[in-house]
């Protein structure tokens, strides 16, 4: 006999769901001042593809060892791996890391964080999702908060209108990349999925970088060089696994919503390691995310119990 009630086993995967989030929010906001700090010294392609690379083997050996070790990708499922791997990582890396070029590491990040409300619209068009009231909430609030941020230098936005049309273009494949994430039951364990990926979208970036860029990771200084490894180990590694985690355990929309949290901790991160200004913006900003992430997250109703699997 089990002492272990239904209800208190249902808050298990809420309560580590909310525990990743956390995580998420700061490897992922600290990563972005990280990035742009190696972007203006090494080529985008050539560190995008080392990092993927990297981190598809990094992951691919955890999907071996743990979570059960099942790795294996089915056979029917390949085409759509491939989807997925070069929108959520190729599509994703190589025109974040071409903005980052043109745009501070906040700004970036909060053009880039109006993803959620391209995974809302896709979410309702393909998955058949529901808006619940708290839903469009929470997008409310995190496109005020993405206003709000961006409001202090509409001006300097509009001299580097390519950096924001490549971090839009990101943020649209991020989302189309999730919904084809969550479309699928894998069959195999979020680290091998996300291993999976990145190595389909190590490819075309090695091919990219192989034919159009100099070697020139070794010219970087100590802290770029500090920063790629911050971001392989941190970024890319614990970030991807993460977030194909919490898009199994919560709905699309719910976990892009929470993921809004990101671009306030790379404001804040920014103006701590890169001197970028922060202010009554930035807070308010913060006041509306937390809001956001508390209507969609942090409620009565059980966490998406469609595929919801860790494995």
């Amino acid at each position: 006999m089990t002492l272990t009630s239904p209800a208190s086993a249902a808050v298990r995967p809420a309560a580590i769901g909310i525990l990743m989030l956390v995580l998420l929010w700061v490897v992922w906001g600290v990563t972005w001042p990280a990035m742009r700090i190696v972007f203006l010294e090494v080529p985008v392609w050539q560190f995008r593809a080392v990092s993927c690379g990297v981190g598809a083997a990094v992951l691919l050996v955890l999907g071996t060892r743990l979570d059960g070790g099942a790795w294996r990708v089915p056979r029917r499922l390949w085409g759509w791996l491939i989807v997925a791997g070069l929108l959520n990582i190729t599509g994703w890396h190589v025109l974040t890391g071409f903005g980052l070029k043109m745009l501070g590491a906040g700004h970036a990040a909060i053009v880039c964080y109006s993803m959620p409300v391209w995974v809302a619209i896709m979410s309702v068009v393909v998955l058949k999702e529901s808006m619940t009231p708290r839903k469009i909430a929470g997008l409310i609030l995190g496109v005020a908060a993405v206003v709000l941020l961006l409001s202090s230098d509409f001006g300097a936005l509009g001299t580097s209108r390519l950096g924001i049309l490549f971090v839009g273009a990101s943020a649209i494949s991020w989302a189309a990349g999730t919904i084809v994430v969550k479309r699928f039951d894998w069959g195999i364990n979020m680290y091998a999925l996300a291993g999976w990926q990145l190595f389909v979208g190590f490819f075309p970036m090695l091919a990219a970088a192989l034919a159009t860029e100099r070697f020139e990771m070794h010219e970087a200084s100590g802290p770029a060089v500090f920063s790629m490894i911050f971001i392989v180990l941190l970024g890319v590694v614990m970030g991807y696994a993460l977030w194909f985690h919490l898009v199994k355990i919560f709905p699309p929309t719910v976990a892009a919503i929470s993921s809004m949290m990101v671009p306030v901790v790379g404001v804040v991160s920014g103006a701590i390691v890169l001197g970028e200004d922060i202010g009554w913006r930035e807070l308010a900003a913060l006041g509306c995310v937390l809001v956001a992430v508390s209507l969609v997250v942090f409620q009565a109703q059980r966490p998406d119990r469609t595929n919801a699997q860790l494995s």
